[in-house]
């Protein structure tokens, strides 16, 4: 049996994407060389229903779920500062000089990389999500399916935090002891 939850989230005007006033969603596949069709969730018909039901095959749903999973993120972080997140602003060079430029949204790749990681990028202000092949069987996934880091809860929950820590203060990210 598959385990749903329905999550509220604070109501924002979104653009297809979803693309919203703390993140964007940008669904392309390096890998593969093409664009997914965002997702519109202010589409009547997946209001009606509560947004798109769980599915592995759907890269629509993937962009649901990082969505909604950043956002319960970034509100829960939000309580507990008592303020409005903010990323870290990027920071460029030119002609000797540093400028800083400030970042409105972060991005989100749900299908960046073939690989069995995830990771927030400081430099492209974005979380980069991969997919795998199950290669052997591990008791959990059937060999030949594909696993998208996209699609886990604490996955997703893990690397907003690295962003939003990332904009409290950015040597909040850097390692300062083995583990």
């Amino acid at each position: 049996m598959i385990n749903e939850i329905s999550v509220g989230i604070p109501w924002d005007s979104l653009e297809p994407g979803p693309v919203g006033e703390y993140v964007e969603v940008v669904d392309y596949d390096p890998a593969s060389g093409c664009f997914y069709q965002p997702v519109d969730l202010n589409d009547p018909h997946l209001l009606a229903q509560d947004g798109l039901p769980p599915s592995e095959s759907n890269p629509q749903f993937h962009q649901q779920m990082v969505y909604a999973v950043a956002m319960i993120t970034i509100r829960r972080f939000e309580r507990a500062l008592g303020r409005v997140a903010f990323w870290s602003d990027r920071t460029r060079s030119e002609s000797g000089d540093y400028i800083e430029q400030f970042v409105r949204r972060l991005r989100i790749y749900p299908h960046a990389l073939r690989d069995r990681n995830a990771y927030y990028s400081p430099s492209k202000k974005a979380l980069l999500f991969g997919y795998f092949p199950v290669t052997a069987a591990d008791g959990y996934n059937t060999p030949g399916t594909i696993v998208f880091t996209c699609l886990s809860h604490d996955i997703i929950a893990h690397e907003v935090t690295h962003a939003l820590l990332d904009g409290v203060h950015p040597r909040f990210n850097e390692p300062t002891n083995p583990d």
